[in-house]
């Protein structure tokens, strides 16, 4: 009937939806791009050399560039300071982390506040 019709239609949508907002480590690479951008000349990378097994520490970036790359994406993703939380609690230095390592904590911390 029509009112299944239309049941149907919200299920599909519901679904939809829901698999527009999972975060994906791509859809982060995405904006650690950008804020790699921002930073510019205080890296010592090409855009193109940038890959998820690219360690921080081998951009040459200042202290205060690590901590605005931290506070940029916990700003972005709406994580309060959970992503320094967790980097403390684990005893994770920022510059140790590679750029897929920072991609999948995002991912990780999203999800757990999605649920």
């Amino acid at each position: 009937s029509t009112n299944t019709a239309r049941l149907d239609h919200k299920v599909k949508f519901k679904m939809i939806a829901a698999t527009m907002s999972v975060l994906t480590a791509e859809d982060v690479g995405i904006v650690l791009r950008e804020i790699f951008e921002d930073l510019g000349e205080d890296l010592d990378v090409a855009d193109t050399s940038l890959t998820s097994e690219t360690k921080l520490m081998d951009l040459g970036m200042e202290s205060i560039s690590l901590v605005y790359l931290v506070s940029e994406l916990q700003q972005h993703y709406g994580l309060g300071d959970r992503l320094f939380r967790q980097m403390r609690d684990d005893g994770i230095l920022i510059r140790n982390l590679s750029v897929g390592d920072i991609e999948k904590m995002i991912v990780s911390l999203k999800n757990v506040l999605a649920d």
